[in-house]
């Protein structure tokens, strides 16, 4: 009988080990699958928003560079001329006006709608 229970014992602990290989590799590895796809999508995500902040810095710097083209522009210009001197300051005015909202309209896309100046 000591034998015989023995076995029984030994049965039992592999049908066990086999279930549980069964059942929980499966779950093991879907649990996996998972959290790697969870993982990359974030990844995915970061890199998205730093290709996005790149562009927006890109973007500031270009808006700078015109800005700063325009009045560089405008203290350069002999005073001499009149006409021309008021034909660039309208320019500049409209330029300046045009960014303004252009960055306001950039505030509203993205959540930001408190105006800082």
């Amino acid at each position: 009988m000591g034998e015989w229970t023995l076995i029984t014992y030994r049965q039992a602990g592999a049908y066990i080990a086999i279930m549980l290989a069964v059942l929980g590799v499966p779950q093991m590895l879907s649990s996996y699958l998972d959290l790697r796809a969870r993982r990359q999508q974030e990844e995915r995500q970061e890199e998205r928003r730093r290709q996005e902040d790149e562009q927006r810095r890109q973007e500031d710097e270009r808006r700078h560079q015109e800005l700063m083209t325009l009045l560089a522009a405008v203290l350069g210009n002999d005073r001499g001329q009149g006409n021309g001197q008021g034909e660039l300051i309208r320019t500049l005015q409209q330029t300046i006006e045009e960014l303004r909202a252009e960055n306001e309209r950039l505030r509203q896309r993205n959540g930001n709608g408190s105006s800082e100046q």
